[in-house]
């Protein structure tokens, strides 16, 4: 029966639900919280991203009751379905599973007919049922006998702001929805805002950070940014697991993840547990090394630092990139010159446009979606812009015309000291200038007071105040401006460049003409003059970042495609994204990895596994840094590739064969994982792009599971990536600027063989995460697919020993051979299962594995009958089919065990493995 609200045995109890959801038609799922039968709150998970929704109410004490998250407006629009996902509940800071044991999920109508195991993803309407225990509503008699025994507790709210009529943002501080104080927040960098306030150190609490003065006076947007609050010690960071954002009215109704910027009045909403209230803790938490469980325990926790950005991508549910961020109508007008050279474009000037512009890039941010501008420039883009070319009549590119022609002291040139690219009918070549150039002080921008100023800062001051005219923040980076164009740094030269690059080492070259010091560099100090390009680039992309922040007031969010390998990246265009990453603020810039070339990548074939890989190796070199995945999906493109590469087969089973493609690649490369540099693990890719412009179509039940599913942990080797072999093999090949002589080939065929091969490896690890492992994160093996070069090693004893103190080390052909705990096994020779393993979330082991697709197949591919064995703690296990719901079991005696599956021609299938443990 329901419960009664009289009575003297009511105790406050507040419900908080972890979930995020999935809209359909532009409707986001609404959820009813019911006690008992009771209705007492609703919310609409309005986010993709996860939050966490309160309602709070009074309960009676000591006694058990019934919880249902009814969610009750399935459906679907356009093709799109409405769903939605409930993490957890936590009833006063007691979290309870939507997995768990106890927990079950009353499908379509609520009537117990339609009931399973309880789960996360909602994909009918119906309702989770929480059975609640006694002990949950212990009786307080403080609330009968006397008032609740209260405590002062130091609370310090870490914010900066930004002004707007000279009036700086204010904050009210809230307890549990009180006001207990207040501030004007008039700092432009981070200030401790210090409180006192009395809690109840037996119950859980909220403490909020209210925004209540957003406005825009004068074209200045005032913004209160909040790094962290700090309650008794412990301290919180605003964009921490739990916290949340509730824009607008403390309502519960448009709650997103907690984030530093608070652009909308509203209320940060931060969790404080009872632990958080016990006892005393400095301000300055003691340092403690994460444990590492006993080599027989069945789950392991690993540390999870702060990786957060200032966009909504995520490690754990990567969202589509164009949930992340758009090219905003009105603000973007064409190429780089168009945005360069912006007061030269009409419609930059036009109130009307502008104002229509702003609204649209408004939109976008009230989405959850961050507004770019795009930035880029092709090899012709110079010759069309002169007179009679494609865009010579365009303002922008006018003007770019006209400064390069009057600033050819700033041109590239190559190493005979000529213009690059250059010919007799135009002399300027692509009118492409360095952003490592030094300018004359007449050309710096205005109000430049740092010394020589670079082309890097002429270009971050333009566009960021572009940024700020348009409302946008940030920039889509593409040609010419994600790294050096395509001559290669060692055949890019100027006589300014130079005497920076002799200033800055130390280094005197030698010779009186350019082509002299260009031909001493390259012989005698071309490593050194590869850094000098790495560390520019990097000063640009800092520059360009402080620039947006400086005149928007918000958090910027720039995005570039990072194509071939890193060590590719770096010879040839200066880009490291290790070294981007550590020079800037990498909350702000996410890199794109770029494997779709239509299967080729420089006209040769690559295989699927090359896509995987990639990705990888990029992300686990630099896991500061934030990537994204740009790959194929069901489109033209696409397909015209399937047609024209795999000849030998055609009609249905082409068709066939180019779905089971695109999913392997999804499915193996959308779990990929790497160590970071705290001791954790995680998914590699944060963000996926469907193609260039994340068009085209991808199987919504393959990003519903790859979401689903987060890894957490690894289950056998690691692909190991040292930047110390990169620029070894560097030192070996200094001036060549040849992609295939770089570390891994142009194809990575040291690692795609293996992978293609057999051996199950998904997991990536980079000398960056090497010192800070815990036994939890180290891998079964260490796998490094290439060790010498021309009879050269790249490895130092030394790193090879590090390597080898924690698991056994497999160089290259060694590893083709070597018994994993995972091993796939079948009897066709037509065929190859590759795949890999890891723990996930909820500490099943997930297996994948896929039919090789290779581009000599033909019709006469069969099914593979698999044998899948696993190294694992004796005892029973069982095996759930997740694509084909269907299970089986095995045993595991003398710590080996397995079973047996059927993987159809160029398919994939993840199986969910469970160690049953005894009643």
């Amino acid at each position: 029966m329901p419960m009664s609200l009289t009575g003297s045995n009511l105790i406050d109890v507040t419900f908080a639900i972890d979930a995020w959801g999935q809209a359909a038609g532009g409707v986001w799922p609404h959820l009813a919280l019911k006690l008992d039968g009771a209705t007492i709150g609703q919310a609409t998970v309005n986010s993709s991203s996860l939050g966490r929704y309160t309602i709070s109410t009074k309960v009676a004490a000591d006694s058990a009751h019934k919880l249902q998250i009814v969610y009750d407006n399935d459906g679907l629009s356009g093709g799109v379905d409405r769903n939605l996902f409930v993490q957890a509940v936590s009833v006063n800071g007691t979290s309870i599973a939507a997995t768990d044991p106890s927990v079950t999920y009353d499908r379509g109508a609520v009537d117990g007919k339609d009931v399973v195991n309880g789960q996360e993803a909602l994909y009918w309407g119906g309702a989770l049922n929480v059975p609640l225990p006694a002990s949950l509503f212990p009786a307080d008699d403080a609330i009968t006998a006397a008032p609740a025994a209260t405590q002062s507790y130091s609370v310090v709210v870490n914010a900066w702001g930004k002004s707007a009529g000279g009036v700086p943002p204010h904050f009210k501080l809230l307890v549990d929805g009180k006001a207990v104080g207040d501030a004007k927040v008039a700092a432009t960098s981070q200030t401790a805002y210090k409180f006192t306030v009395d809690l109840d150190p037996t119950q859980a609490h909220k403490v909020q950070v209210q925004y209540d003065n957003d406005a825009v006076v004068n074209g200045q947007d005032r913004s209160l940014y909040v790094g962290s609050v700090v309650v008794n010690g412990h301290s919180v960071a605003s964009t921490a697991a739990g916290v949340t954002y509730d824009r607008g009215a403390l309502d519960g109704k448009d709650v997103i993840s907690g984030q530093q910027g608070l652009w909308w009045n509203g209320t940060l909403n931060v969790p404080v547990t009872k632990d958080m209230l016990a006892g005393t803790t400095t301000t300055t938490p003691p340092t403690t090394t994460p444990t590492t469980p006993a080599p027989t325990a069945p789950t392991a926790t690993l540390p999870k630092n702060d990786h957060s950005a200032s966009a909504g991508v995520s490690s754990d549910r990567p969202p589509l990139m164009s949930d992340v961020s758009t090219i905003s109508w009105g603000a973007d007008r064409g190429l780089a010159p168009q945005h360069l050279f912006w007061e030269s474009v009409p419609d930059y000037s036009n109130a009307a446009h502008l104002k229509e512009t702003r609204d649209v890039a408004a939109g976008h941010l009230s989405d959850g979606v961050m507004p770019l501008i795009g930035l880029q420039l092709w090899e012709d883009t110079f010759t069309e812009s002169q007179n009679g070319g494609e865009f010579a009549s365009l303002g922008g590119h006018k003007a770019w015309v006209s400064w390069v022609k009057a600033h050819q002291q700033y041109l590239g040139r190559d190493a005979d000291g000529y213009v690059l690219n250059a010919d007799s009918s135009n002399p300027y070549g692509w009118g492409y200038i360095s952003p490592l150039m030094p300018l004359d002080a007449k050309d710096a921008p205005a109000g430049w007071t740092g010394g020589t100023a670079h082309y890097a800062d002429w270009m971050a001051d333009k566009l960021g105040r572009l940024s700020a005219l348009t409302g946008t923040r940030g920039y889509e980076l593409a040609d010419f401006f994600d790294g050096s164009p395509h001559s290669g740094v060692m055949d890019f030269f100027n006589s300014r460049m130079i005497a920076e690059f002799s200033a800055k080492t130390g280094i005197k070259v030698a010779g009186s003409t350019l082509a002299q010091q260009a031909a001493d560099i390259v012989d005698n100090h071309p490593t050194q003059w590869l850094d000098y390009f790495v560390d520019g680039w990097a000063y640009g992309w800092k520059a360009l970042d402080d620039a947006i922040v400086k005149n928007t007031g918000h958090a910027a969010w720039l995005t570039t495609q990072v194509s071939f390998t890193p060590a590719a990246m770096r010879e040839f265009a200066g880009v490291d994204a290790r070294v981007i990453a550590d020079k800037m603020n990498e909350k702000d810039i996410l890199f794109n990895v770029q494997t779709l070339e239509r299967f080729e990548m420089q006209h040769k074939q690559a295989p699927a596994s090359y896509e995987q890989a990639m990705l990888g190796i990029h992300a686990a070199r630099a896991p500061d840094a934030h990537f994204g995945h740009m790959m194929s999906s069901s489109e033209d493109d696409y397909w015209g590739a399937v047609n024209s590469l795999y000849t030998g087969v055609s009609g249905t089973v082409r068709e066939e064969l180019g779905w089971g493609r695109l999913e392997q690649t999804w499915l193996q490369s959308g779990w990929t994982m790497i160590a970071d540099d705290q001791g954790g693990v995680r998914r590699a890719a944060e963000q996926w792009s469907r193609s260039y412009h994340d068009w085209g179509e991808v199987k919504q039940p393959w990003l519903d599971m790859l979401r689903d599913i987060v890894p957490t942990r690894p289950f056998g080797p690691a692909l190991y990536y040292s930047a110390n072999a990169e620029k070894a093999m560097n030192a070996l090949e200094p001036a060549g600027n040849s992609i295939g002589n770089a570390y891994l080939g142009e194809l990575l065929e040291p690692i795609t063989k293996l992978h293609d091969a057999g051996a199950t490896f998904g997991y990536y690890v980079s000398d960056a995460a090497l010192p800070s492992m815990t036994k939890a994160s180290t891998p079964s093996a260490w796998i490094i697919p290439q060790a010498t070069y021309d009879g050269h090693n790249l490895f130092s004893d030394a790193e090879i020993a590090a390597l080898k103190a924690k698991a056994p080390v497999l160089i290259g052909d060694e590893a083709l051979n070597y018994h994993y705990p995972l091993t796939f096994t079948d009897k066709d020779p037509d065929a190859q299962i590759t795949g890999y393993g890891f723990y996930d979330q909820k500490d099943r082991l997930i297996v994948v594995a896929s039919d090789r697709v290779d581009f000599n197949d033909t019709a006469a591919r069969k099914a593979v009958a698999t044998h899948v064995e696993l190294q694992l703690a004796n005892g029973h296990y069982t095996v759930q089919d997740l694509i084909h719901n269907t299970t089986q079991g095995f045993d595991v005696v003398n710590g080996v065990g397995g079973f047996d599956t059927t993987i159809a021609r160029w398919d994939t299938g993840v199986f969910a493995i469970t160690h049953d443990v005894a009643a």
